[in-house]
């Protein structure tokens, strides 16, 4: 039979390959299935989630084959970098004590005539000691604006600056310590929810909560000069000089860089115990980092390099009870005037404002 035409060629084409495929030229669908199937090399990898191991103690990583398998090696990397082939008796990570604390996450792949197979296990560091204990001595107090949402406080050449949330009542302020008054004010748009604020060279950096917005501003007319995005919740922010350090609520405290926002590195804030949360308004003292715990009287205090923490202050009883309105929210602002070594620290809603001195209990 002759077929004429494009369609008649098509159709002879179509013909030929079922002639093909019922004589076994191409391959079976059983062939193809066979091909498509995973490896199964690895039975199990320890350590896995749930496991934790303190800064200057050492773990072994190991892992266990399938019955019956062969591989032609083993490669443990850690945090995405490739760091030695193991044998089956595993390898001795030295969790040393300038590790930085939280998850790490590590993988070992197994090859075998040029495939691999990967299986991922993670530990948690905590901190090598407990945290010192602290106490305050209230040293002087000034009064503060009761109706502002404090969410970031600092200090520059004789006044404070004050980051203050809430939709529709958010603002940028330069604050007069010893009489509380408002010397300049910037309102946010009304759907912003302003949240921490830190001062590099002669910018503010105020973040949003939600908006995922970072604003900056010039420090002496509050003119807006710029803005960066970022994903998540804006909580914190502190700077070494250098860098940004931003909370987000979680234990997590990003370092970002000022001129693009970008996130240099991130730390998880971890006690020889457990991970802490809820961080929120930041400071840097001494080179440290001071954080508020959202919803407490608590301070904590954050080696910057590895995020473990060092100490944790109790503020408890700032406020005496005729203070206390209604309106009255929580502990939170931390200020700190190098030149003179003074912590200030309020709340939100809180109409006083306290320099503190801290001791060791």
């Amino acid at each position: 039979m002759r077929i004429k035409g494009r369609f008649g060629w098509v159709m002879a084409l179509a013909m030929t390959m079922s002639v093909m495929l019922s004589c076994g030229g191409g391959r079976s669908s059983a062939e193809t299935a066979t091909q498509k199937q995973p490896l199964h090399l690895i039975a199990s990898v320890w350590p896995v989630y749930g496991t934790q191991v303190r800064q200057g103690d050492t773990i072994r990583i190991t892992y266990a084959l399938q019955a019956d398998t062969s591989v032609d090696s083993v490669v443990l990397s850690v945090k995405g970098q490739r760091l030695r082939q193991v044998d089956s008796t595993g390898y001795v990570y030295m969790v040393r004590r300038n590790h930085p604390t939280g998850r790490l996450i590590y993988t070992l792949t197994a090859y075998r005539d040029g495939e691999s197979e990967d299986r991922v296990g993670e530990f948690t560091v905590l901190a090598a000691e407990p945290p010192v204990l602290y106490g305050h001595k209230v040293k002087r107090v000034f009064p503060h604006d009761k109706t502002a949402y404090t969410q970031g406080l600092l200090w520059y050449k004789g006044a404070l600056y004050e980051s203050t949330g809430v939709q529709g009542q958010s603002s940028l302020r330069k604050v007069d310590l010893t009489t509380g008054v408002v010397l300049q004010n910037l309102n946010l748009p009304r759907d912003y929810f302003g949240e921490g604020l830190e001062l590099i060279g002669d910018q503010l950096y105020q973040l949003t909560w939600q908006n995922n917005k970072v604003l900056v501003y010039d420090r002496s007319t509050f003119e807006k000069v710029g803005e960066f995005n970022y994903a998540g919740e804006g909580w914190g922010l502190a700077t070494d000089g250098r860098w940004l350090y931003m909370s987000d609520g979680s234990e997590k405290i990003q370092v970002r860089d000022p001129k693009t926002f970008k996130t240099i590195r991130t730390l998880e804030v971890y006690t020889d115990q457990s991970k802490i949360v809820y961080l929120n308004e930041m400071e840097w003292i001494d080179g440290e980092l001071w954080a508020n715990v959202y919803t407490t009287d608590k301070i904590v205090r954050i080696d910057p390099q590895t995020g473990a923490v060092t100490g944790v202050i109790d503020m408890n009883g700032l406020l005496s009870p005729s203070d206390i309105g209604p309106e009255t929210d929580v502990f939170n602002g931390i200020a700190y005037d190098a030149q003179r070594r003074r912590i200030f620290v309020t709340g939100k809603y809180w109409n006083k404002l306290f320099e503190v001195e801290v001791f060791e209990k």
